[in-house]
C-alpha cells in the first residue's frame, strides 16, 4: 500500500509518501519518504519495522491524519490550464 500526499509551501510543491510493505522475516515495514516534487531523489527517508501488522496500519493512519492537519492532500496542485 502506498499513499502519496502533496502540499504547496512558498510556491514549492512538497510530497510525503507512506508505504506499507512486508519484509522477508514476516514483519511489516512503514517507509516514509519526503521531499520536493522537483527533485528526483527524496530529501529524507524513515523506515520503521513492526512485528504486528495491525500496529503498522495504525501508524500509517496516524501519519496520514497528522499530515492532513499540516495541509497535505492526495492530489498535486494543477497550475494554469492543465487538466487531467
Amino acid at each position: 500500500m502506498t499513499t502519496i500526499l502533496y502540499r504547496t509551501v512558498n510556491e514549492r510543491e512538497r510530497y510525503y509518501s507512506i508505504q506499507l510493505l512486508p519484509n522477508l522475516w514476516g514483519e511489516t515495514m512503514v517507509i516514509q519518504s519526503f521531499g520536493s516534487s522537483k527533485n528526483v531523489k527524496a530529501t529524507g527517508t524513515i523506515q520503521e519495522v513492526y512485528t504486528n501488522e495491525a500496529e503498522a496500519h495504525c501508524k500509517v493512519d496516524v501519519l496520514i491524519a497528522s499530515k492532513r492537519l499540516k495541509g497535505y492532500h492526495t492530489s498535486p496542485t494543477l497550475k494554469g490550464n492543465e487538466s487531467c
